[in-house]
């Protein structure tokens, strides 16, 4: 089916698109949301409907053959850049969705939660370890809403005990008293009140979000927006509906995707916000078509993004590789593949390599890699010495000096073409 905007032809032509509206709902292709959604303030409400379109379609093509494209490519790099490059975007991905959220968390804070494997009593650790086990693919259950309320608990709970413990839900699972969305100057909706409904809703969305009869991501979307419509808790709705999205796109399409979502959505910030106002609009009939289309967009973005900077990054690294084994700076075969560690570190991760990881990669002892990290020169390499395992990469300057080498590689081989 071709797209039909509704709001576009509201805007147009309201009795023409009412009549458009009432041809789409009670069609073959429409599927019906038990769901009535209603703009702030408007007197009259619309049941949820959506229908598949041909740019839908086309879309959830082009993101598996992205995806494709985005897997061949993560599968020529070597497991320290992959390892390296995970933790840089789910650090990224833990602030950023803090960031949109209003919630200041620093990458220090995040990367010593990630650190503790015990310590649950330090800042966000309950939230950055429900990442990584999206990361692992751990099964986390969201089939109704206590299991939502279980998750909340375990998820954001600490986090808003520790800002406004007047936030915590005060109802059976969820909030008992009116909530408001901001979209960063304005209020544009109100959640759904009473909690009974807000449960009801709730148990509707996620019966949508495990329907395996609908495609993946298509229900994913649905969900999102859902999820945001109903508003369940006072606060960390937006962090938990990210968490969610992201944790079935990590099991439908792959975590690189998943971790990048937030950050994609902090830098389109005024299209998301958007996507949900025009579905929310009264003129818009309760159709979720337009939004699903738009969320499909930001996944797809997801990968782009990261496709780009593993290929970026991929390139040099294989460029720099050629460049350690013809260093002089570098006296054997055993200390160059540590160097080769260590330039992956450099160029994958904020912090580095510890020297467990660069000895499991290697098959040595922690004792041996040591050794060779004290004699290397000062100027080689960087360590980061705050976290409980030192972290180490190689230094700008040498990496600088790496870069020289291979241009002159690079123009000695076009010298002999």
């Amino acid at each position: 089916m071709s797209d039909i905007n509704l709001l576009k032809r509201y805007r147009m032509d309201e009795p023409k698109s009412r009549e458009k509206y009432e041809s789409i709902y009670h069609s073959e292709f429409a599927h019906i949301i038990g769901i009535p959604l209603r703009q702030m303030n408007a007197s009259h409400s619309y049941p949820a409907f959506y229908y598949y379109t041909e740019t839908m379609v086309q879309i959830l093509s082009d993101i598996m053959m992205e995806l494709r494209d985005l897997s061949i490519l993560a599968d020529r790099l070597p497991g320290v850049a992959i390892h390296s490059f995970q933790r840089t975007c789910l650090i990224e991905e833990i602030q950023s969705s803090n960031e949109i959220e209003g919630v200041r968390s620093t990458r220090k804070e995040i990367q010593n939660a990630m650190d503790e494997s015990q310590n649950n009593r330090i800042r966000l650790w309950s939230m950055v370890h429900k990442y990584q086990k999206l990361q692992q693919k751990e099964e986390i259950p969201f089939r109704t809403s206590r299991d939502l309320r279980v998750f909340y608990d375990e998820f954001l709970a600490d986090e808003i005990r520790r800002s406004d413990e007047t936030n915590l839900p005060d109802g059976k699972l969820f909030r008992k008293e009116t909530v408001e969305i901001w979209n960063g100057t304005r209020i544009i909706h109100r959640g759904i009140l009473p909690e009974e409904k807000i449960i009801s809703y709730m148990d509707t969305a996620l019966a949508i979000l495990q329907n395996e009869h609908i495609p993946g991501l298509i229900r994913v979307s649905i969900f999102h927006y859902l999820f945001g419509y109903i508003h369940p808790f006072y606060d960390g709705n937006g962090r938990t509906s990210r968490f969610i999205t992201s944790y079935y796109i990590a099991k439908f399409l792959n975590p690189f995707v998943a971790i990048r979502l937030s950050i994609t959505i902090r830098k389109s910030l005024r299209v998301y916000y958007k996507l949900f106002e025009d579905t929310n609009h009264q003129g818009n009939y309760g159709d979720l078509s337009p939004f699903i289309t738009g969320f499909l967009w930001l996944i797809q973005k997801s990968i782009h993004r990261v496709h780009d900077i593993l290929q970026e990054k991929g390139k040099k690294l294989f460029s720099l590789e050629k460049a350690v084994k013809a260093s002089p700076d570098i006296p054997s075969q055993k200390e160059r593949k540590i160097y080769d560690i260590l330039l992956q570190a450099y160029l994958f991760s904020d912090e580095g390599a510890t020297v467990e990881e660069i000895a499991h990669t290697l098959g040595q002892s922690t004792r041996t890699i040591r050794t060779h990290l004290t004699r290397y020169p000062a100027d080689h390499i960087e360590v980061d010495p705050s976290h409980k395992a030192h972290r180490y990469k190689l230094s700008e300057h040498f990496v600088q000096k790496l870069e020289q080498l291979a241009l002159r590689q690079r123009n000695a081989s076009h010298g002999s073409l």
